[in-house]
């Protein structure tokens, strides 16, 4: 399995900061951070991007944002392949200062796929290339896959039980005695500094985690049940309520940008 965090370490033969991932199973890399910006671009299957400041899912068809000294971590879900690519230092100066995930053109991703290819002598290629990367970028639709983090850090180290395994029933009074609060001074510090209510925020997790493991093959009443809903139907109300649609529907109607899964 090749590590897509290394980046500029073990990159490919042709270009030293460009590097293929292709992951058979669920893993996670380790946090870290780079120079220059990074970008994702995910070929099949999905990534999940971790900061200190949120979460992203990252589908097919999509391209990932990492701005420079931003620590981060991935995790895929199922089959995962994909490339990462290093920005140079001064070619970031006009983009974006936080992470995002773009709904790129063809043209940006035929770009940044293309520089995954050069040589590192094709340097006048080099910066052509990256020109039309900028260009197309200030023109990318962010994408609203983000879920928000409390930035104090006994907050957020209290949450983080809550990312790794969601579930409806994760108890708001454990998390704020894991934090040394009491549940009114959580409750409101968490409001602050994330913008949503705990319950809030605790479904767009399980929304967002489910996306990911249905899109990555696993059935529905399975992912339920797993996140702690009674019933099926409760669980695709809290779905729809993220994300518009039901599912099973969300998948197909983003078949150019999800895995396929059967109807449910």
């Amino acid at each position: 399995m090749t590590n897509p965090a290394a980046g500029s370490r073990a990159g490919s033969t042709r270009m030293r900061n460009t590097n293929r991932f292709e992951r058979a199973a669920s893993s996670e890399e380790g946090w870290h951070a780079h120079a220059g910006g990074q970008f994702i671009l995910v070929e099949t299957g999905l990534s999940h991007l971790l900061t200190e400041a949120g979460t992203w899912i990252i589908p097919t068809h999509r391209v990932g944002w990492v701005p420079p000294g931003v620590r981060h971590a991935a995790r895929s879900s199922g089959l995962t392949k994909g490339w990462v690519v290093l920005a140079p230092v001064e070619f970031v100066r006009n983009l974006p200062k936080q992470v995002c995930v773009l709904r790129a053109s063809s043209l940006m991703i035929a770009s940044l796929e293309r520089l995954t290819r050069l040589a590192a002598e094709d340097s006048d290629m080099h910066r052509l290339l990256w020109k039309v990367v900028a260009a197309e970028m200030r023109e990318a639709r962010p994408e609203k896959l983000e879920v928000p983090m409390p930035s104090a850090p006994r907050m957020r180290k209290a949450v983080q039980a809550v990312l790794d395994a969601p579930t409806i029933g994760a108890d708001l009074n454990r998390l704020a005695e894991r934090a040394g609060m009491s549940r009114r001074s959580f409750t409101r510090h968490f409001h602050t500094e994330t913008g949503l209510s705990f319950a809030r925020w605790r479904r767009a997790v399980i929304a967002h985690h489910a996306l990911e493991r249905i899109a990555a093959g696993h059935d529905v009443s399975t992912v339920a049940f797993d996140a702690g809903y009674e019933s099926v139907s409760a669980f695709i109300a809290m779905f729809r309520r993220k994300y518009g649609a039901s599912p099973g529907q969300f998948l197909r109607e983003h078949a150019d940008e999800y895995r396929d899964i059967p109807s449910t």
